[in-house]
């Protein structure tokens, strides 16, 4: 059976490598669709070439990023090589077999052979938090242990019929042709989103790569809305460990949705909550430090000025901040 996996890419330098890397181990062959990327992430997509990767295609269109051509080019190109199955996949994510020991390529064809035709995913964000957003390790699967189930409207695996539509619904379930009825499994396959791997990271993706980057078309539909509530704000990046799951690699997931991640929707920590350690409350006091020397390049250019210094009281108003002030203060009169 042949299985091939498309992979929309923006700017994943720090990640795409064990992407491309895992797909290859799970023997999905990908197509990588590039959506000009300025990072590195082409030079990696095309030392992949031959090995996990069947070919990397470059969209130039308009300044925007627009979801339709790049999933229009993805599944024009999946055509090219007459696959039984196709896997959809995002270049922030892993996607896992919810079988153990087993790949996803043999998953799949499980699937085909109990005569289903789409598969659905229960997708679980992972965060950054206290215990981790420093950390050394970068295996984003060691390094991150801290999850919150968030939705599991993600379709991305389904048998190949002539006249599927996976634009419509913007590449999260695809609509097969009249008269082919969904055969959807009763298990659930599992993806792990990785969307911010350092609060510079998620602070570049969301105010200078995404936002200003999203079609006006796209938008005025109701695509493109996950960031809208953001604000540059550490408490919308890290996010307290006790608010979430932890994940210990036994296939043993909580699917609570705690908060809605992609709308930055949850309750803001207490002080106490926020700073378990002494350790973890100074490592944050200079990752903030560190970030805030960097959103001048972030911010737009037009009144560049006024723009950081709304961002720059964001931060250091922010609940953190606020008791590092205040523990300095109260520590130097002692």
């Amino acid at each position: 059976m042949k299985i091939v996996g498309v992979l929309p890419v923006y700017n994943e330098a720090d990640i795409l490598e064990q992407i491309i890397s895992y797909m290859r181990q799970q023997q999905i062959p990908l197509i990588i669709i590039d959506d000009e990327s300025n990072d590195g992430s082409l030079e990696i997509e095309r030392r992949f070439l031959g090995a996990g990767v069947l070919e990397v295609r470059t969209v130039s269109h308009t300044p925007y990023h627009e979801r339709k051509t790049l999933l229009t080019e993805a599944y024009r190109r999946a055509l090219d090589y007459s696959p039984d199955w196709i896997v959809y996949h995002d270049a922030d994510e892993f996607l896992e077999s919810p079988f153990p020991n087993t790949t996803l390529r043999d998953a799949i064809e499980t699937v085909d052979k109990l005569g289903f035709n789409l598969i659905q995913f229960d997708c679980f964000d992972f965060c950054l938090t206290e215990r981790d957003f420093n950390s050394p390790i970068t295996d984003l699967r060691k390094r991150f242990r801290y999850y919150t189930w968030q939705s599991d409207y993600y379709y991305r695996a389904w048998k190949n019929y002539p006249g599927i539509d996976i634009v419509t619904n913007a590449g999260h379930r695809p609509i097969l042709p009249v008269g082919v009825e969904e055969r959807v499994p009763a298990f659930k396959f599992a993806l792990r989103h990785y969307r911010f791997r350092s609060v510079e990271h998620g602070m570049k993706k969301v105010f200078k790569e995404r936002l200003p980057r999203y079609d006006p078309k796209e938008r005025a539909i109701g695509w493109h809305i996950h960031y809208d509530t953001m604000k540059p704000d550490a408490n919308h990046f890290i996010i307290p460990s006790s608010k979430l799951s932890r994940y210990d690699e036994n296939g043993d997931w909580n699917r609570e949705r705690k908060f809605d991640t992609s709308f930055g929707a949850w309750n803001q920590p207490t002080d106490y909550e926020h700073f378990t350690t002494a350790t973890a409350f100074s490592s944050l006091s200079q990752e903030l430090q560190r970030v805030s020397k960097k959103l001048e390049e972030i911010a737009p250019t037009q009144n560049a000025r006024e723009n950081r210094q709304q961002q720059f009281d964001a931060i250091y108003q922010s609940p953190p901040v606020r008791l590092y002030l205040a523990l300095k203060r109260r520590l130097g009169r002692l």
